[in-house]
């Protein structure tokens, strides 16, 4: 269709004159970012937006480390941004049947789950920035050998990180009842955004399609970058089914058409892609060699490696770029993930109060200082990605003097930024052999010319700054297109993209030697953070001693006190590095009052079964199975019940005391029994030899009671 488009632009604040020519096919991307969801509309072969809207999401932070989102909110701001940019088609001539395709890029690694038949999320998506995982990471690092993080590198190409998908979808399983009624039920889903959404806008609960693209399944830990499928063997690891995991497609192919009775009805979704793969290919990053880096909250490098698959040895992912179409060769990507980037910035705003716009006051403060003054901020507020993979990290400044400003410090927050990405590009170097000659650039941080100049001068390679600052819609409009015939991506890499050129002003030895210091700053902050791990999780040997003294240990005033009194968790670390015994031991030593527990470690309840408890698993319902057999399941798999914390094993399970042997002996739950004390020691002495018994019960007996056990 023909027609003549009038419309005027602002360009820095100045109109540009009207601009007439012919009008061609239009291409839509849904964009949804860590902040934001966008709707943009791009015509056809063409990099500059005709229309577009976006909304700011809702961020939930219930506990420290901890982020989350709305579902339902992701696809209710995808409706109206979508309303919002249509209704911008119309005012200038243009209408909705213009729009013949539309593509998806989405933040990666974040992770939903929901329930096939309603519909309904069944918990908040866990963002990939999220931490909660951590255990989780410990529960699957013990069952590898040598507990190696980069065991599943040479499969799927990333290390055994919370960053990833399959942690989170692990860690939902084991935690949230919801979830794993829905896998008992088998009506569980689980997906990244993108398939949220595609399944959403198909219809969902009535024949929606659940597909994910090879790039965001390529973020999982899931996948196999040989094969481009969902791999047995990391399925088994991780406990995920695979009927629950969405169908791997190509990134550009026709998917299906919405059906889900918004404005964008009817229209083919034609595209996926991750947002900065899609960032790679809207900066038109498509020959081997080439890369790109994206500032945004976080900062993403990632290196176009062509069809050849690079195994890092320095830190790096190896993960999919893109795949035009089904019968397509996939293209591999190495990518260096920085956590935090902007969001050092939002710190300095929001924590420290040195800032009030984070766009205009850290370029213009910043500026009004030459240097750092030998201050150095490592921004490590969730641990540090690649290429260290050290989630102990926490972040520090240091190098300060009596004469270190605000400015010093906004100022090495900007070279933080700017380090850490030559911290990838060393390692690409290294992996590659083949040192980048210019980095493009996009992401909103980009608009800072300070922060540009500073990148240059320290990585020593001229930067390519586009004039649109979000490539990835862009992008993934790009793969929309082509799948379509109406954007060609052979005809996408001779396009010559507009860019500023920012060029280094510093010699290499001055370069350097702020980047020695940089590591020097960088190793100062590993090993701030210690998490307490089970001995399932860490496999560790206790020491053996027989002296360790009952009465150095605070006694919990209760079982959940145990679990919040810091002093109290201290103890029982201290306890289970000492105890002669196998169990640990936790000991009221005040009031016959005081619930008493004495249970062994978490290696006892993870080799338990559901039959264990009473319950049968097929069946559902209360049985006497036993401990060894099942009759009615017993040719069915028998889940593990996987405890992650002391709380769930004091909660869920059965009090353990000791014969003189030190054997366990299971009794009845303390929940499940309306006893006092007396009567528990009454139910022991029935079962056990007291005249065997270590003095150390003999005095724990007669703190609990007034019985003599004698």
């Amino acid at each position: 269709m023909k027609r003549v488009l009038k419309r005027q632009q602002r360009v820095y604040g100045e109109e540009m004159p009207v601009r007439e020519g012919v009008g061609k096919s239009l291409v839509g991307a849904i964009d949804d970012g860590t902040k934001t969801v966008r709707f943009v509309i791009y015509e056809a072969e063409q990099s500059e937006e005709l229309a577009a809207h976006q909304l700011d999401k809702t961020e939930l932070q219930p506990q420290e480390g901890w982020y989350e989102q709305d579902p339902l909110e992701i696809l209710h701001h995808i409706r109206e941004c979508a309303e919002n940019a249509i209704d911008q088609l119309i005012e200038i001539g243009y209408s909705k049947e213009d729009l013949v395709s539309i593509g998806i890029t989405n933040q990666r690694e974040t992770t939903i789950a929901w329930d096939k038949f309603t519909g309904e999320p069944l918990h908040p998506a866990i963002a990939w920035n999220d931490i909660r995982t951590d255990s989780t990471v410990d529960a699957i690092l013990a069952k590898v050998p040598d507990r190696n993080k980069n065991y599943l590198k040479n499969i799927c190409g990333l290390p055994i990180s919370p960053y990833f998908s399959a942690l989170k979808m692990r860690w939902l399983k084991d935690n949230i009842k919801a979830v794993r009624r829905a896998s008992r039920d088998k009506r569980l889903m689980f997906g990244t955004v993108d398939s949220w959404i595609v399944w959403n806008l198909t219809g969902g609960p009535r024949g929606g399609l659940h597909i994910t693209d090879v790039t965001n399944a390529s973020r999982t830990l899931l996948m196999n970058l040989e094969t481009l499928n969902w791999d047995p063997m990391l399925c088994r690891l991780f406990g995920i089914h695979r009927e629950s995991l969405p169908q791997i497609r190509s990134s550009s192919e026709i998917y299906g058409i919405v059906r889900d009775g918004s404005v964008l009805d009817g229209i083919r979704i034609s595209g996926i892609l991750g947002n900065q793969q899609a960032a790679l290919v809207g900066q038109n990053c498509l020959q081997a060699g080439q890369a790109k880096n994206t500032y945004r909250s976080g900062c993403f490098l990632l290196y176009n490696t062509g069809t050849r698959r690079v195994q890092s040895t320095h830190g790096l992912l190896t993960t999919v770029a893109y795949k035009l179409g089904p019968n397509a060769p996939a293209v591999y990507a190495l990518e260096g993930s920085i956590a935090v980037a902007g969001g050092a910035m939002k710190f300095l705003r929001d924590n420290l109060k040195l800032i009030k716009d984070v766009a205009q006051d850290t370029e213009h403060i910043a500026g009004q200082v030459f240097s750092t003054g030998d201050v150095y901020f490592v921004p490590a507020f969730s641990g540090l990605y690649a290429p260290y993979w050290r989630k102990d990290a926490r972040g520090i400044i240091c190098g300060l003097t009596a004469f270190t400003t605000k400015n010093h410090i906004i100022r090495a927050a900007l070279e933080a930024v700017c380090f850490q990405t030559r911290d990838i590009l060393e390692a690409m170097n290294k992996d590659c052999g083949m040192p980048l000659s210019k980095l493009n650039v996009d992401g909103k941080m980009t608009s800072n010319d300070l922060l540009m100049q500073l990148q240059t001068d320290l990585i020593g390679i001229p930067v390519m700054r586009a004039h649109t600052w979000d490539m990835s819609a862009l992008g993934v409009a790009i793969m929309a297109g082509n799948s379509v015939g109406v954007w060609s991506c052979e005809r996408w890499k001779q396009h010559a993209t507009p860019t500023d050129t920012f060029l280094p002003t510093t010699t290499d030895d001055d370069r350097d030697a702020r980047y020695t210091k940089w590591k020097m700053a960088v190793q100062r902050s590993l090993g701030w953070a210690t998490t307490k791990k089970s001995i399932a999780m860490t496999g560790q040997k206790r020491k053996n001693s027989t002296t360790q003294s009952f009465d150095t240990i605070s006694p919990p005033s209760s079982r959940k006190a145990s679990i919040d009194n810091p002093a109290t968790d201290d103890g029982i670390d201290e306890l289970i590095q000492n105890s002669a015994r196998k169990f640990s031991i936790f000991v009221p030593l005040k009031s016959p009052q005081d619930e008493h527990t004495i249970l062994d470690d978490a290696e006892y309840f993870m080799s338990k079964k559901e039959c264990d408890y009473g319950l049968c698993q097929c069946c559902q319902s209360k049985s006497k199975c036993g401990d060894t057999a099942c009759q009615c399941c017993k040719n069915k798999k028998k889940l593990q019940t996987d405890w992650t914390t002391i709380e769930e094993i004091i909660e869920n399970d059965p009090e353990i005391i000791f014969d003189s042997d030190d054997n366990p002996i299971v009794v009845e739950a303390k929940h499940d029994m309306q006893m006092d004390a007396g009567v528990l020691i009454a139910r022991m002495k029935s079962r056990m030899h007291f005249e065997r018994l270590p003095a150390i019960f003999k005095n724990l007996c007669s703190k609990l009671s007034h019985t003599s056990v004698t």
